[in-house]
């Protein structure tokens, strides 16, 4: 793959420590807004994920007493709790003292670096890739194969190994973002290597946003109110979607990916409109009255989907294993602006 020159070496790594010091502000020892909502509120999906993973990391010889004792804390709290109401509900002043030291705050941080041979697989046929996008009416494509071996599995360790899951989402899936832990040099190292490679489809678009989503996988089963995301726009003008959990836990491999319509959200619409839980209803109708076409891309390992970030798409039905290292993850890129 092209080397990038000395300049975007030195510009990745000043972002970087940039994010690096917001993460901190937000979410290290002394956050700027300790009654941030984030501290205060937790779900079943939520406190269900962070016993998997304290009991994943003291198997894995992570500071084993310490995430052992967590695990046990954690599922106390949760016994304590009375789930039969909302969702989302606020943490109890008794259980905010209990947990205040680690709920929602980074308390282990797995490195994932730069990687000196690059990012991108050897099959990425990047000539392919461009002459496929520009064949949809609007840009679209996908790429199996798409991060080398090396890359692939540091990503994995870094997002099962981090404690940076911090938004509750209404369905219960969890999100982790740029600003709060998300950054690595390894991601930033992915978005450049994507833009120099496919200089036709991201042009002069910069990394504007990157966010991964951690699905629990008993969400296929009937209500129980856990779901993916719905169908929505994003803010930008190039998306990439790709998944890291590997696809033996996959238990559906013709599903579980994503859903793609062939229907661009208004540029009249505002964020509001094609990007909120309370739009759904609005964007089915408009999808019943423009078209129903689309592109479904089933789940697969290292699998990325590169589209125009203002086509309407949602995540598919997916059916995973149960066990924390099955669950469903994806990280979503997202590049320039959506006017561009």
């Amino acid at each position: 793959m092209c080397a990038l020159s000395t300049s975007s070496f030195r510009q990745r790594d000043n972002a970087f420590l940039n994010l690096k010091k917001c993460h901190e502000l937000i979410r290290g020892n002394d956050p700027v807004n300790p009654f941030h909502k984030r501290f205060l509120t937790i779900s079943k999906a939520k406190i269900d994920h962070d016993i998997e993973q304290f009991k994943y990391l003291a198997d894995s010889g992570y500071e084993v007493e310490k995430f052992q004792a967590l695990a046990e804390l954690y599922r106390h709290v949760s016994l304590e709790i009375d789930w039969s109401g909302e969702e989302i509900q606020r943490l109890s002043n008794e259980h905010q003292k209990l947990l205040k030291e680690t709920y929602n705050r980074t308390i282990n941080l797995i490195e994932a670096p730069e990687l000196a041979t690059g990012t991108l697989s050897d099959t990425f046929e990047k000539d392919k890739i461009t002459r496929d996008y520009f064949k949809h009416d609007h840009g679209l494509t996908y790429i199996d194969n798409f991060l080398t071996p090396s890359a692939l599995n540091s990503i994995r360790k870094f997002l099962l190994g981090s404690t940076i899951w911090f938004d509750i989402k209404i369905g219960g899936y969890l999100g982790a973002y740029i600003k709060e832990g998300l950054a690595c040099p390894l991601m930033l190292q992915i978005a450049d290597d994507l833009r120099v490679n496919l200089p036709e489809i991201f042009k002069n678009h910069q990394l504007k946003q990157l966010w991964a989503y951690k699905y629990d996988s008993r969400a296929f089963k009937d209500d129980n109110g856990l779901t993916g995301i719905k169908a929505h726009a994003d803010q930008a003008a190039v998306n990439v979607n790709f998944w890291i959990t590997p696809a033996i836990a996959n238990l559906n491999p013709e599903s579980g990916g994503l859903i793609v319509y062939n229907t661009p959200a208004p540029l009249e619409w505002d964020f509001k409109a094609y990007n909120s839980y309370n739009s759904k209803e609005k964007i089915a109708k408009y999808l019943d009255h423009v078209s129903p076409e689309k592109s479904i891309v089933p789940y697969n390992e290292n699998r990325a989907v590169i589209f125009n970030s203002n086509l309407i798409h949602e995540t598919d039905r997916f059916e995973f294993k149960e066990g924390y290292e099955n669950r469903r993850i994806n990280v979503t890129m997202l590049f320039g602006h959506r006017e561009d």
